[in-house]
């Protein structure tokens, strides 16, 4: 099949989050099944100088008022398209500083799906498929019935609209349908107008011809009023048309077999002796307590949704248990502060720390003993696959994709490879960690729950092939 990809980021050429993971990765693992794959993405760049990704490839696209250079690369088997734009995408980062997001995002991304349709129906004529990502692309669906010069490039092909994270829906005031010179015939209920503003993600759900989103448990949850963030009777009247598909791992970068990040690499065979090694050595580099005592690890962004401010009140508790907490992230301004004071409340056996540090990541999931992820939602999440490859045991909620990965130990002990966190609360997440202690007390039983975690196959195939399958269902 000829499969165009259309995303904000991808990995290796921009990230804020998962969603550049995905784009990364789902392209290159159908290039591998023997697919022609193209992916659009934005040439994001820090400042206007800055020499951006990529050969310029054929005549610019004007879209709008704005003339998007077109820059080919290749990763991975997939050719990779960047529109450079620099009035648009040559900022500081891809959607907004600290202050807030960037008051023309409607415009620069209306601009960019047009674009990316029509760089991406160029270099693949006769497209099988256009698999869309989130707000930013969402709107193309839409533009396709309403705007013809869209339209004939790609007649006749399906879209698929992946929802990656529900909560972030592309809202505006109605002044941006003129702004960005979206058709006025989408302002209306079965378009972009959503309660009076326009909603790029909700005029996709409704122009797609199928929508995934990143594991089956979300595709659930995204139907009830709690997880649907507004959106849920929208979703509700195209649910036939709705598919989870779990996400995988970019098991490569993830393998304590060969990762260079790791004091010693291991594998199963190895466990034991290896997470010791990274252990000390997290140890070292964050300046906790170097007595053997479990380690729970924590990497991920600090905001609410991911549970962290439940982390900075559970600290103590956890200590008390004899716990060490090795944290890594960095968000929201008042999080990090109250990580940071319970951190110092428990010196030697807590530690923080808020700058980006890969590598560090690497040896904090290869030394902890428990992965904490007590998110309040979790679409996917990456975190936990990567803490099962490394033998670090999750300790999570059940929600979304948590729940189509983790099993608790103890409700299933033939199968079970984490621990699942029955109330959301800092007692809770206490709790846990307390019952967890009876398992990593027991050098038996712990080393057999690590080789099964190891064992299991996050990676990106079995992905890859439901959405395979998904494309040639809307091709027969």
């Amino acid at each position: 099949m000829r499969i165009l990809h259309v995303a904000s980021e991808a990995v290796p050429f921009s990230k804020t989050g998962g969603l550049a993971d995905v784009a990364g990765a789902l392209p290159a693992a159908l290039a591998a099944r023997g697919h022609q794959v193209v992916l659009v993405v934005p040439c994001h760049r820090p400042r206007p100088g800055e020499d951006p990704a990529g050969e310029p490839s054929g005549p610019p696209v004007e879209v709008a008022g704005f003339r998007f250079t077109v820059r080919r690369a290749s990763h991975a088997g997939v050719t990779v398209l960047l529109l450079d734009a620099p009035r648009l995408f040559a900022r500081p980062a891809p959607y907004g500083t600290p202050d807030g997001d960037y008051p023309d995002n409607a415009i620069r991304f209306a601009a960019f799906a047009r674009a990316a349709v029509l760089a991406g129906a160029r270099e693949l004529p006769g497209a099988s498929v256009l698999h869309l990502h989130d707000w930013q692309a969402a709107p193309a669906a839409a533009l396709l019935g309403s705007d013809p010069a869209l339209g004939a490039t790609l007649e006749g092909t399906p879209t698929v609209l992946t929802i990656h994270n529900l909560a972030y829906q592309g809202s505006f005031d109605p002044w941006v349908m003129q702004a960005a010179e979206l058709p006025w015939g989408l302002y209306q209920p079965e378009g972009l107008e959503f309660w009076g503003r326009v909603n790029f993600l909700k005029g996709g759900i409704l122009a797609a011809t199928a929508l995934t989103t990143v594991s089956p448990t979300y595709a659930r949850e995204i139907l009830t009023p709690e997880h649907g963030h507004g959106l849920h009777e929208v979703l509700a009247a195209r649910r036939d048309v709705l598919t989870g598909i779990l996400n995988g791992l970019d098991t490569e970068t993830w393998d304590p077999g060969t990762d260079p990040h790791l004091p010693e690499r291991y594998t199963g065979a190895t466990v034991t002796r290896g997470k010791h090694r990274a252990r000390r050595a997290v140890a070292v580099e964050m300046g906790l307590d170097d007595d053997g005592s479990p380690m729970l690890g924590v990497v991920s962004r600090l905001v609410s949704q991911k549970g962290a401010d439940l982390l900075a009140a559970a600290m103590t508790g956890l200590v008390e248990l004899g716990y060490r907490i090795a944290v890594l992230g960095s968000g929201d301004e008042s999080i990090e502060r109250a990580l940071a004071q319970a951190v110092a409340d428990h010196r030697g056996r807590a530690a923080l720390r808020t700058a980006f540090d890969d590598p560090l990541a690497h040896r904090i999931y290869a030394g902890s003993d428990l992965f904490l992820m007590p998110s309040r939602f979790e679409p996917c999440g990456l975190g936990q696959m990567i803490a099962l490859r490394y033998g670090a045991l999750p300790v999570v909620t059940p929600t979304g994709g948590l729940t189509d990965t983790v099993r608790d130990v103890f409700a299933e002990p033939e199968t079970g490879n984490g621990f699942l966190i029955q109330r959301l609360d800092p007692g809770g997440i206490v709790e846990t960690a307390a019952r967890a202690l009876g398992v990593l007390g027991n050098a038996h039983d712990l080393l057999e729950i690590r080789r099964r975690a190891m064992a299991e196959d996050h990676g990106w195939g079995t992905a890859a092939a439901a959405y395979e399958a998904l494309y040639r269902s809307l091709r027969s």
